[in-house]
């Protein structure tokens, strides 16, 4: 092997520590004020190499950062040109025994090199449930996934939906008289970064190293195994995920229920009341978020504008993203049929093939019927109001059932 193949292969295995390692945090007692105080940059991975740095491998990190961004500490006098040491950034040499103890305990915590046997494939792409480790795929509802089937005389069923980060729900149900056990795995991918994970009683705290930002992945059973890499090998790495597995042991006949969370706060429901009440507030939340539903003569705008849509846009919620193109044509659209005025709705009488408006309030739609007719009025149960169009907060609460003439 060549020197410049051994520097290129040495670079190589460097990238990918930086694109792939995440640092092994065991604790919390990072300092990272004393981090900044001796030049390095906590918002970039420390990479701390320990044997003298020789001629080749200073070529081999300057090839290196090139590519990606780090921080290189050494402990060993160097044993290169000055030259070279002075052309890499982010660089600090430092002798060990010169280090206090805060300060070499945040270098070791948030160390990436560490010793790791892996080819750096990921495994893991996407979340998933797997049920009997088979992949369940969830159909969407109206603003929830779900899915009920069966696995081994065990029925299961299914639901994921949004409030307060993203929610499970998961029932099971023993067919046999005798005993079974089923096995459920749920893998929640992590935005790419940098993270430290503590259990704490039912809950994982997940802290990301970089921003201090801090969510939790709330569960119930005793006996859930964690792992948080999608990488094979690593324990962890910057493509991180939460991923629990957990053996159900039923009874013959046996129930039982799981709820879990991951969101930004710790907390978790065990009542089923509880629970329940918790999918129900959800649905209502987006109920008011949607809170229009039009019936007209275009069956494609209908499509589009009460089902694709909003359907495209939670599933973008879901991911823990936005989908900014999409929600800006659906509040467009939705300016373009009825405009929320102070006190109330006003229905635009220019759209043209509009047969009626749902809207949506007091825990349910109501519908405007557009009907034809040579005067202008509102019908409301027994009341009619004439020369007046605006679908007062008044007129609205009195009946689920309005009627609307623009006249001719």
């Amino acid at each position: 092997m060549t020197k410049k193949e051994y520097v290129e292969k040495m670079a190589n295995l460097i990238i990918n520590r930086v694109r792939f390692h995440a640092p092994i945090v065991y604790d919390d007692n990072v300092d990272f004020e004393i981090l900044e105080i001796i030049g390095i940059d906590p918002t970039l991975p420390i990479f701390k190499y320990e044997k003298p740095l020789d001629n080749v491998m200073a070529d081999a990190f300057l090839q290196a950062q090139k590519e990606v961004s780090f921080n290189l500490i050494t402990t060993s006098q160097p044993a290169c040109k000055k030259s070279r040491l002075n052309s890499l950034k982010n660089f600090i040499y430092i002798r060990e025994e010169e280090l206090g103890y805060s300060l070499l305990s945040s270098i070791n915590a948030l160390n990436i090199n560490y010793k790791s046997g892996c080819d750096f494939n990921k495994e893991i792409e996407e979340d998933y449930i797997k049920i009997n480790d088979e992949i369940v795929n969830l159909n969407y509802q109206n603003y929830y996934l779900h899915k009920k089937a069966s696995s081994n005389g065990v029925v299961y069923e299914i639901k994921e939906f949004l409030l307060n980060g993203k929610n499970f729900i998961l029932n099971f149900t023993n067919l046999h008289e005798e005993k079974e056990i089923i096995t459920f795995e749920i893998n929640v991918v992590l935005p790419r970064g940098y993270y430290h994970f503590k259990r704490e009683n039912n809950a994982i705290k997940i802290t990301s190293l970089i921003s201090g930002e801090v969510a939790y992945f709330n569960f119930q059973s005793k006996n859930a195994k964690f792992t948080f890499s999608t990488i094979s090998g690593l324990e962890s790495s910057t493509h991180a995920c939460i991923n629990m597995k957990i053996n159900v042991s039923l009874n013959g006949k046996a129930q039982k229920r799981f709820y879990f969370n991951y969101g930004e706060n710790k907390y978790c429901f065990s009542s089923p009341h509880d629970i329940d009440e918790f999918f129900d507030i959800s649905q209502k939340k987006m109920c008011e978020i949607f809170d229009i539903k039009v019936l007209s003569r275009d069956k494609s705008f209908d499509e589009e504008f009460n089902r694709s849509l909003p359907q495209k846009i939670w599933l973008s919620w879901l991911k823990m993203s936005s989908d900014e193109e999409n929600e800006n044509r659906y509040i467009k659209l939705k300016n373009s049929i009825v405009k929320k005025i102070e006190n109330g709705w006003q229905i635009n009488e220019e759209f043209k093939g509009l047969k009626q408006v749902q809207i949506y309030g007091n825990s349910g739609y109501r519908r405007v019927f557009i009907v034809e007719g040579a005067e202008r009025y509102i019908l409301s149960g027994k009341t009619k109001y004439f020369n007046f169009t605006n679908v007062t907060n008044e007129i609205f609460q009195k009946n689920n059932e309005i009627y609307l003439s623009f006249g001719s």
